[in-house]
């Protein structure tokens, strides 16, 4: 798991694809925050089209690459925590959080984590990728 850590923090902004409401993908860009407890944290704001369309179907596929085309997928569950000491870490983590929602009580911030998750990292080497279950 710590491959896909290095990979996630070496590589910021990752794109997150969800089922619509309307039923057609979306695509969007995310950002990794934090490991906790072997679990991988991302946030939102709960008034956004991406947190409904989680809480409607929390499958959803990430991905990113970096500049020589390697790659990591992952997939699984979106599952939603109002830990208020986890949304403290992801504030500290990051300044444009902290400036989005000041504090971990935010009524609009909502942290998740990966349930269920399966990584893949790969490249056109021809090596065999690596799996992770997350």
């Amino acid at each position: 798991m710590n491959d896909v850590i290095n990979f996630l923090k070496e590589n910021p902004i990752q794109y997150v694809a969800t089922v619509g409401l309307d039923g057609n993908a979306k695509v969007r860009p995310l950002m990794f925050y934090l490991e906790s407890d072997g679990k991988l944290f991302f946030c939102t704001n709960n008034q956004k089209p991406v947190y409904n369309e989680l809480k409607s179907n929390s499958n959803f596929e990430l991905v990113v690459a970096n500049p020589e085309f390697k790659w990591c997928r992952i997939s699984g569950q979106a599952e939603f925590v109002d830990d208020l000491n986890i949304k403290q870490k992801i504030i500290d983590s990051n300044e444009l959080v902290k400036t989005l929602y000041q504090t971990p009580d935010n009524p609009i911030f909502v942290a998740f984590y990966i349930k269920n998750g399966k990584a893949v990292i790969r490249d056109f080497s021809g090596e065999p990728p690596k799996k992770y279950d997350l």
